[in-house]
């Protein structure tokens, strides 16, 4: 009898963590809408909440405040923009061809999900204050400027004339790519932002080829 009970008791944590993570699912998608079409500052902890039709007190079970929210959404962005950039980089030739095959994985991944573009470039502004949350939102993103340098290490094999460190690329990478393409998103009023994939993948691919 004891056993069936333990058993039982495991289903239903089981059951239990299942739901705890729906529910922080669908807050991190709401929250990422939201932010898509109003904003960070002008999103607020209740317009989330209304729309994932929780309590408030159900948000604060799952992250302590908006910020929260937001750096939890950061490092889910930018761990599938490495997981794209590390499985197309897996058998491309070192140099060039290793560069372009990550330039190409970053700009289709926002091509995509341009809630994340928009989501980088509003958290850019966040990251130059000197605040608590300021400072876990730039460990996040320099951490992972470290990540994506490691995948690029192949790209500099024999072409690093100007003994550029792969963390600097990295950082080029990550500011053109998601400049240029934010710039794009922003004026874009004939929704042809898809469309000029190639065009825009060349010219990151030139800049980035010129500092190697």
């Amino acid at each position: 009898m004891l056993e069936g009970m333990t058993a039982g008791m495991a289903g239903s944590m089981t059951r239990v963590a299942r739901r705890k993570e729906r529910t922080r699912r669908v807050l991190m998608e709401v929250g990422l809408a939201l932010f898509y079409e109003k904003g960070i500052y002008w999103t607020k902890i209740e317009d989330i909440t209304e729309r994932a039709d929780v309590g408030k007190g159900t948000f604060y079970q799952y992250f302590d405040t908006k910020e929260d929210l937001l750096a939890a959404l950061l490092k889910q962005g930018l761990d599938h923009l490495l997981t794209q950039a590390k499985d197309s980089a897996a058998g491309a030739k070192p140099g060039v061809a290793t560069l372009h095959k990550i330039v190409e994985s970053r700009l289709q991944f926002f091509l995509n999900h341009p809630e994340y573009l928009l989501l980088l470039h509003q958290i850019r502004g966040l990251l130059q204050l000197k605040t608590q949350a300021s400072r876990r939102l730039r460990e996040i993103y320099s951490a992972h400027i470290d990540q994506l340098g490691e995948v690029l290490l192949p790209a500099l094999n024999g072409k690093n004339k100007r003994g550029r460190s792969a963390r600097e690329l990295a950082t080029a990478l990550a500011a053109y790519t998601s400049g240029l393409l934010t710039y794009h998103l922003v004026l874009d009023q004939e929704g042809g932002f898809r469309q000029r994939g190639s065009k825009l993948a060349a010219q990151i691919q030139e800049s980035l080829t010129a500092l190697l």
